[in-house]
């Protein structure tokens, strides 16, 4: 879920940057949060027979998993970008971006998935 969440912000600045205006933050903030809940259900939903996540207690897992994943990925991916070493600020930034999008997506996730499964159920024969 980290590389997703990594992913979604690359793609909101690459939003921000055709969008060629506006208040980077607000754009890029914005777009990586839609795009990344859309990443994060689409994988959890379309992709669930690779992850089986079956109770509240696995998504929560995957919840406070995430943050320390994301900045495992994200510390040498930015040095190779920029060539020197993120700040703590940013890793920080990254966490606080990260809250409500997984929060959200693992809700509309573990919704679907919950939907999906009562109606994949058949009644039982009298």
């Amino acid at each position: 879920m980290g590389g997703l969440n990594l992913a979604a912000f690359v793609i909101g600045f690459w939003i921000f940057q055709i969008s060629a205006g506006g208040e980077q933050r607000l754009v890029q903030g914005t777009a990586a949060v839609v795009v990344g809940v859309g990443l994060v259900v689409g994988w959890l939903v379309l992709f669930r027979k690779f992850h089986r996540l079956k109770i509240e207690y696995d998504y929560i897992k995957i919840f406070l998993l995430a943050f320390p994943c994301t900045a495992i990925l994200f510390v040498p991916i930015h040095f190779l970008v920029t060539g020197y070493l993120t700040g703590i600020g940013n890793i920080l930034a990254i966490g606080a971006y990260q809250f409500p999008l997984n929060a959200l997506a693992l809700a509309i996730s573990a919704a679907i998935v919950r939907r999906t499964e009562k109606r994949g159920r058949v009644a039982p024969a009298p």
